[in-house]
């Protein structure tokens, strides 16, 4: 959304166009690494409590941090919309989430926190700089990035099973396309840098 007005207008609007908003929201990577924390959380702890105690932390550096720069650059001018239209956003907020998600990781690590969690944050750090590097010169999807990569983490954790995650692909990738913030290149490679980079981490950690 490139302001506040046109995002209600676009939510408000025909119904391809709220249909292709909420899936822009409900797929965003800060959303959809809730549920996804908090599972492999409770998987690995067995116990609601200590699994939201460690999901929370995380959160704060996979979520918390990126949300609050995006609060913060809309205040301030230099972010335009939550879904940083403009390419050459991206590039700083990208940055902010490899440093935040860094220092998340050695946390996590040092407080011995259940082994995925971790990974999860590893897995964002090589990610922050394989989209750097690119966003750089190209728009690539970084809604569809992040849907690659957590599909990819939920089959390899989980089981053959979690591959139907892999459909919310072209789903989200629709979305993006609709609502002119991709083209169909940008979102296919988004979903395959994603899910790449992820199974090359978790192959290089096995």
């Amino acid at each position: 959304m490139l302001d506040e007005n046109q995002g209600q207008s676009e939510i408000s609007g025909e119904p391809r166009q709220v249909l292709a908003s909420w899936l822009s929201i409900l797929f965003d990577s800060s959303v959809i690494a809730v549920p996804v924390f908090l599972g492999v959380a409770w998987a690995e702890t067995g116990a609601l409590l200590p699994a939201l105690g460690w999901a929370t932390l995380a959160l704060l550096f996979a979520v918390g941090v990126p949300l609050a720069y995006i609060s913060l650059g809309r205040r301030r001018g230099w972010v335009s919309g939550f879904d940083l239209p403009r390419r050459q956003e991206r590039a700083p907020f990208i940055a902010v989430n490899l440093i935040g998600n860094g220092l998340g990781y050695l946390l996590l690590r040092a407080l011995n926190a259940p082994g995925s969690l971790p990974v999860l944050l590893l897995i964002y750090v090589a990610l922050a700089i394989t989209m750097l590097s690119i966003s750089n010169f190209w728009k690539i999807s970084l809604h569809t990035g992040g849907v690659g990569g957590f599909a990819a983490f939920l089959t390899w954790t989980f089981g053959p099973a979690w591959a139907l995650c892999f459909l919310a692909i072209p789903i989200v990738g629709w979305a993006r396309v609709y609502r002119q913030r991709h083209t169909w290149a940008q979102v296919v490679a988004g979903g395959l840098v994603g899910a790449s980079v992820t199974l090359a981490v978790l192959v290089a950690l096995k």
